[in-house]
């Protein structure tokens, strides 16, 4: 009876992208956390890559992002988007009230909590359970089973935020979460272009060139590539195409990717001395959309003296792991009496509960 009111879903709630997956079907979405709304009326005009597009293009369109940091910051609009995505992925049934799992980053504070429950219930929620990011990470790349280490080290790296996460015996020992990611790559190359070479360009075609040819310095033996950005030059006011190479990408980077690297290591700073002996032999595991710059596990582990590699599906792997929590815990359903059921908040690896 339960099915038909909706399938477990699991939704990664980012600060650039909305990941969601639904049980027996995987990952059925991965849309930009992005809403564009007429200035004029306040009416939401469209969601994730059509509004992207709209960007720039349309005067009378202003772009909105609901979520930052991980978290709701326009309660009405990130209600909007998870309804609206709950909605479609359940055959546009108006009545879907699924069991739903949000990743939600270590350290998120109370303010927070209350507004994602909030938008979560109104959204159609039967059931909320939270998962703290690194956890859901760590489950979904298959670092808890029991042919793995019995300690496990998660940075995860976002577009905001930098989650990293220690778990021992099943539950988070200490977390850290700092607020930088990759969107701070992002500004740091914009910034550079205007200063250097009097150009402005938009923050997706610096994304884009970071993708493309950027890299964490030294290079190494690493070949220099290089790509074409668009722009507008400041002085004249007119288009402008520039190249950017990957030694100039590495410039701007630099500043950012040395806090990143200062988060990882404050995260492993909170560890009891008992822990921290087993860590050499464990070692880093880097997840998210920013985890796959180029040099990056390079730089960690001459910073931090811990082997870093990069996880199997960096992107999809918090979602992926949130997507498993409900089927190991059998959470029971909520009373047919209880509108908003008190939400559960997962501390702990469903199968190393005693």
């Amino acid at each position: 009876m339960w099915d038909f009111a909706g399938r477990d879903t699991a939704i990664d709630l980012g600060s650039s992208t909305v990941r969601m997956h639904v049980r027996d079907r995987g990952v059925v979405c991965r849309e930009p956390s992005l809403l564009a709304r007429c200035r004029r009326t306040g009416r939401i005009l469209a969601l994730g890559g059509p509004a992207r597009e709209m960007a720039g293009r349309n005067p009378d369109v202003t772009l909105v992002r609901p979520i930052r940091e991980g978290a709701p910051t326009e309660t009405d609009e990130a209600e909007y988007l998870m309804r609206h995505l709950v909605r479609r992925h359940h055959h546009r049934r108006y009545t879907a009230r699924p069991r739903l799992v949000v990743t939600v980053p270590s350290g998120m504070s109370s303010v927070h909590y209350r507004a994602l429950q909030f938008s979560a219930y109104q959204a159609g929620a039967r059931r909320l359970t939270l998962v703290p990011t690194p956890i859901a990470a760590a489950i979904g790349m298959g670092l808890t089973s029991s042919a793995r280490p019995e300690i496990t080290v998660v940075a995860d790296i976002g577009a905001d935020l930098t989650d990293v996460g220690v778990i021992a015996f099943g539950g988070l020992v200490t977390s850290h979460t700092a607020q930088i990611g990759g969107s701070a790559l992002d500004r740091a190359i914009v910034a550079l272009v205007r200063r250097e070479q009097n150009t402005a360009i938009s923050l997706s075609a610096a994304e884009a060139a970071k993708r493309e040819v950027g890299a964490v310095p030294p290079l190494g033996r690493r070949q220099v590539r290089q790509t074409v950005a668009h722009g507008r030059d400041l002085a004249t006011g007119m288009p402008r195409e520039i190249v950017l190479t990957t030694v100039d990408i590495g410039r701007a980077i630099a500043g950012p990717v040395t806090e990143i690297v200062e988060a990882v290591r404050t995260g492993l700073a909170g560890c009891t001395p008992e822990i921290s002996g087993d860590l050499l032999s464990v070692g880093v595991t880097l997840t998210g959309g920013s985890a796959r710059l180029p040099g990056l596990e390079r730089l960690i582990r001459e910073r931090t003296g811990l082997a870093a590699r990069i996880g199997d599906d960096t992107g999809d792997a918090a979602v992926l792991g949130a997507g498993e929590v409900l089927r190991s815990a059998h959470s029971p359903e909520p009373s047919a009496r209880e509108s908003s059921p008190r939400p559960h908040l997962v501390t702990s690896i469903p199968e190393f509960e005693y």
